[in-house]
């Protein structure tokens, strides 16, 4: 199973169309845009993954990934990279079933913990925002 649902690399999605495939759940991923966009001044990037993960918004600060959210039908997954001492941060932080989960059963590589959330409840939006405020400091008060 890939990781979105938008794969055909010919063919970017509207924000109409990621919309109309998240459903129910449109308003979580507005919640996490407008958290990026109001705490770190950072506007997401529609980028292609690649056969496997599909059409994507990618969250960049100065190069580097802060956050990839990728579309799928009725949710959508937030790709996070947490470093060894985020996730120890993490790891003491009060965190949802869903997201502890996740943080838990990932395994660390040399580059990090590799962390695809499925966000599906408010509770999956409010742990990745603190996910995010470990990874790097918010720059504007939110």
């Amino acid at each position: 199973m890939s990781i979105g649902s938008f794969l055909d690399k010919d063919t970017p999605p509207s924000s109409q169309d990621i919309l109309a495939a998240l459903g129910s759940r449109q308003a979580l991923w507005k919640q996490l845009d407008s958290f990026l966009q109001e705490s770190y001044a950072l506007l997401g990037d529609l980028n292609y993954g690649g056969k496997n993960y599909g059409w994507n918004l990618r969250y960049r600060k100065g190069g580097k990934t802060l956050l990839v959210l990728f579309p799928q039908q009725g949710y959508s997954v937030a790709q996070i990279i947490l470093g060894k001492a985020e996730v120890e941060q993490a790891l003491a932080a009060k965190l949802g079933k869903n997201v502890r989960t996740c943080l838990v059963e990932t395994p660390q590589l040399h580059d990090g913990r590799w962390l695809f959330i499925k966000v599906k409840t408010a509770r999956d939006v409010k742990d990745v925002e603190q996910l995010l405020a470990i990874k790097r400091r918010p720059k504007i008060a939110g």
